[in-house]
């Protein structure tokens, strides 16, 4: 063999395994990461504006507590998502009087081991 046919043959090969190579990973990840950003774009949208009132809600030094009925009527969610944003948000929650659940942001009522 040659050398001109040597290198155009290890040339295809390396063309061709890059080319295959490259494929699979644009089939995978590009789909992925669009779905990934469609998803962050979509939940921004419908949750970011909740999860700002929620904050300044718990940050409001007028009260030291939240009552979570409040808290979801106030962003208009089910007690479940009004926790999950709340949990996002940096909040935690308690018992008033082993009864009710209200509310607080973590850096203003800190959980203390006992």
């Amino acid at each position: 063999m040659t050398a001109d046919l040597l290198s155009a043959i290890l040339g295809g090969v390396a063309g061709g395994v890059l080319g295959a190579a490259g494929t699979i990973v644009t089939s995978y990840w590009g789909p992925r990461k669009l779905e990934e950003w469609k998803a962050q774009r979509e939940e921004e949208r419908l949750s970011g504006p909740r999860k700002r009132l929620l904050r300044k809600m718990l940050e409001d030094r007028q009260h030291d507590w939240r009552r979570l009925s409040t808290l979801a009527r106030v962003t208009g969610t089910t007690p479940e998502e009004c926790r999950r944003l709340l949990i996002e948000v940096g909040g935690r929650g308690s018992l008033v009087e082993g009864r009710e659940e209200v509310w607080g942001l973590i850096e203003r009522h800190p959980i203390t081991e006992q």
